[in-house]
């Protein structure tokens, strides 16, 4: 994940008045029903695994994305972004960051929240702070006293990047240190961490070594094209094509196995959110890369932008008319077939960058479309 509000790494309400008090009294009965949905019943899983679904929710979208937007019914947890850490082992807290209302109504739905730590732009600490175990030992105690205060389920580490093997080492001190602290707690606290989808980052996580100390591990599977590359190309592919070597979901599912990491360890990447290239195709130079939500994209497809299908990628591009800009996005197909891969693979299921960048008119279409999917494998059908 990243901490800046456009994303990523270098390498992104309908009220009218009602007369009479009748009416306004079944009006505040129907916001009333829509704004407190009951959870859900759990599925019938015939021994089969519930899939994880962990969506990042920013801080910084408070203001324009209340709690009861979110569809909570298709999620199990919520990565609550960002906080971070300062090199002297204290944990910095924005001042508008609490979110009580955010947490209170997910564990109303049985959803667990992580406190996310980090975030691209936010890391400047993490070397400092794990470099020493006094500095080690005061940060983790202030994570604790403060998820505890503050109701959290657990820790997500963003640390990005690693970056050395002095970084390397410390790391494994502080995440070794970190885990036994959180499942010291009654009840035990979780660990996740979000982690680099390829080998130029991940090499300085001993993931051999550090799998088991996390509940689960999230492969960021996006931004594998955008302002840093050389030529346009997918945002976030299911699968390589056309001799483009910048990696896949896939190509990162395979890369996490080889590095000896269970496939019930495993999550992958959803991006609801694509990139901008000022090209007529992939492949091509380009000038100019923006990040564009979800809900953005749809809104320039419903005003005459053409959407195109990679069946290779499996993913879509979206082309303005006059063929000046592409965009790499996902929808519901395309992740639909990502929610298949994971099926199919045993994988333990996604994380979502990120839950407001799905709001089409209050309407979730992609994340709809993940917890239908994995809802469906769960009761014997095929998605």
């Amino acid at each position: 994940m990243t901490g800046r509000p456009d994303r990523r790494r270098p390498d992104s309400s309908f009220w009218r008045s009602v007369l009479g008090a009748g009416c306004l009294f079944a009006l505040t009965l129907l916001v009333w029903q829509c704004s407190h949905r009951e959870p859900a019943q759990e599925p019938d899983s015939d021994g089969q695994v519930k899939k994880i679904v962990m969506g990042y929710y920013p801080a910084w979208k408070k203001a324009d994305f209340a709690p009861t937007k979110l569809r909570f019914e298709y999620l199990t947890h919520i990565a609550h972004a960002f906080t971070k850490p300062d090199p002297a082992g204290s944990l910095v807290v924005e001042g508008d960051f609490l979110y009580p209302e955010l947490v209170s109504e997910a564990h109303r739905w049985g959803v667990k929240v992580l406190l996310s730590i980090g975030g691209w732009g936010n890391c400047e600490g993490f070397p400092g702070m794990a470099a020493l175990p006094a500095t080690r030992a005061k940060f983790i105690g202030q994570v604790l006293d403060f998820i505890a205060a503050n109701r959290y389920d657990g820790v997500d580490i963003d640390w990005e990047f690693v970056s050395n093997s002095t970084e390397r080492r410390d790391f494994g001190y502080f995440v070794k240190e970190l885990s036994d602290a959180l499942k010291a707690q009654a009840p035990p606290l979780q660990l996740s961490l979000a982690a680099p989808a390829g080998d130029y980052w991940a090499r300085w996580i001993n993931f051999e070594e550090l799998a088991g100390f996390f509940d689960f591990i999230g492969f960021m599977t996006y931004d594998f094209h955008g302002p840093w590359s050389d030529h346009s190309g997918h945002n976030s592919p299911l699968y390589l094509c056309g001799g483009d070597t910048c990696g896949s979901l896939d190509d990162s599912f395979r890369y996490a196995l080889s590095r000896g990491i269970p496939k019930d360890k495993i999550i992958v990447g959803l991006a609801f959110y694509g990139r901008s290239f000022d090209a007529p195709e992939l492949n091509r130079p380009f000038t100019k890369s923006l990040s564009y939500d979800y809900a953005e994209v749809a809104g320039l497809l419903a005003a005459g932008w053409t959407r195109l299908w990679d069946d290779c990628a499996q993913v879509p591009i979206a082309r303005k008319p006059d063929q000046s800009v592409i965009i790499s996005y996902d929808d519901a197909p395309s992740i639909g077939a990502k929610c298949r891969y994971v099926l199919d693979h045993d994988a333990a299921g996604v994380m979502i960058w990120e839950l407001t960048q799905d709001d089409d008119s209050g309407q979730p279409a992609l994340l709809k479309v993940v917890g239908e999917t994995f809802a469906k494998a769960l009761q014997g059908e095929r998605p």
